[in-house]
């Protein structure tokens, strides 16, 4: 089928979601998204602005936005995920899985761990649906703020795909001047290093919350990244991937970008503000706090040592304070400098 004629669902009205609906509209006329609340659903259709998620952005009129995942799914062949991690499996049970048409690609762009089951996105997918989804089933991460993909600013992602031609067919699919898609067959490292990167942006924002300065940051960032190879190299990833753009690139983005959500969460917790105070005032999911505790607990299952990862798992879910949380790492016995 010609990418003209194609059918595209673009599954979750947060701001990523849509900044990827507006992305495809400039190049597809058939973009539908679903979106859960009646705001979001007036706004993109009728004032082609995401009031919620992106106040002042505008976006491509060719959205159709609906609350009806049956009038989004029905006839598409290309669908793109992007439901928060945690909610994948009751919206998807909720949806019905027959919804998704077997001959659809599917594209998750959401990243993190699930908490009860320690599955990666891929994994939950697989659990949800038929056989065929494992072969059709693509992952999009890199390092990509909304906002900046919307405003048509240069950047560059990567694809993982079962196989090199749907790789190919997504990344075409995908790709713009401004949005440059790299191709890989590594779910497991593209998915690993999108979910954790968004625990160290946690820890690097408390860093800096703290103002411990930019050496310190450094510090986390560089040994973070370790620690996710670590971990990667033990479940089964390619070590190289964890120095492409869904491991370093995406990691430097979200430790250091002003527009990340986990980095504000790290950032007003090292400031000194409870956790609880710091999610009621935000709308945006922040991932990497409950993939905090997945990646920790995938950590111990794996006997995998990433203590960046525990101490921000400590001062989450055990209330350690981050000067705490910081001096269990710097009190640690020497080692060598590598992965």
């Amino acid at each position: 089928m010609e990418t003209s004629a194609r059918k595209i669902a673009v599954m979750g009205s947060g701001a990523w979601g849509t900044a990827l609906a507006h992305l495809l509209s400039s190049r597809h006329p058939n973009v539908y998204q679903w979106v859960r609340e009646a705001d979001v659903e007036s706004g993109i259709n009728e004032r082609h602005e995401n009031t919620r998620f992106l106040p002042g952005i505008q976006l491509h009129p060719g959205i159709v936005a609906s609350r009806d995942p049956e009038r989004v799914l029905s006839g598409a062949d290309f669908v793109v995920n992007v439901i928060p991690t945690q909610f994948i499996r009751p919206t998807w049970t909720e949806i019905g899985v027959d919804q998704l048409s077997p001959d659809a690609i599917v594209v998750n762009a959401s990243k993190g761990i699930e908490q009860e089951s320690l599955f990666l996105v891929s994994q939950i997918f697989d659990d949800l649906f038929p056989s065929w989804i494992s072969s059709r089933f693509c992952v999009l991460s890199g390092p990509s703020f909304a906002e900046e993909v919307i405003r048509g600013l240069p950047t560059s992602v990567a694809l993982a795909a079962p196989r090199e031609s749907i790789g190919r067919e997504v990344a075409q699919i995908l790709h713009l001047p401004h949005f440059r898609v790299y191709t890989t067959l590594d779910l497991m490292g593209v998915q690993l290093g999108g979910a954790l990167k968004n625990v160290i942006a946690i820890a690097a924002g408390a860093v800096d919350g703290m103002g411990l300065g930019n050496n310190t940051r450094a510090a986390v960032i560089t040994r973070g990244l370790a620690e996710i190879a670590r971990l990667g190299a033990r479940m089964g990833a390619h070590t190289q991937t964890f120095f492409g753009l869904s491991g370093l690139g995406d990691l430097v983005l979200t430790t250091t970008g002003q527009l990340s959500r986990n980095r504000t969460v790290g950032l007003r917790i090292g400031a000194g503000e409870a956790l609880s105070d710091i999610l009621d005032s935000t709308q945006s999911v922040a991932e990497g706090v409950p993939t905090a505790k997945s990646a920790y607990m995938l950590a111990q299952h794996h006997q995998v040592d990433m203590p960046i990862t525990q101490a921000v798992y400590d001062g989450l879910y055990l209330s350690q304070k981050p000067q705490e949380a910081l001096w269990s790492i710097l009190s640690r016995s020497l080692k060598a400098d590598g992965v």
